[in-house]
Formats: C-alpha cells, structure tokens, sequence
C-alpha cells in the first residue's frame, strides 16, 4: 500500500514539472531521478513564479 501511494506521489510530481516545461533534469529523464531531487526542482520553480 506504502510503495503504491509514493509512486502516485511520483508521478503527481513528473507531471505537474511536465506542465512547467521540465522533461529532463541534467539530462536524466524525470523517470530516472531522484525524487528529493524533484521536489527540490519544482519548489524552485513555484517560487521563481511567485
């Protein structure tokens, strides 16, 4: 049940960078990266557009 509710996390995450224009990062697919390192990439995000 754990290990099926972080992959939905995941995924959420993929897809709302998908919606900001990010499809890879350091040239790794989304896929493939971290996901501390996601979360790290689209709070970045949100704040460079507040």
């Amino acid at each position: 049940m754990t290990i099926m509710r972080d992959q939905l996390k995941r995924k959420s995450v993929i897809s709302k960078l998908n919606k900001l224009g990010i499809h890879s990062i350091d040239g790794q697919p989304l896929e493939d990266v971290l996901y501390s390192t996601l979360l790290k990439v689209l709070a970045h995000k949100r704040s460079e557009m507040d």
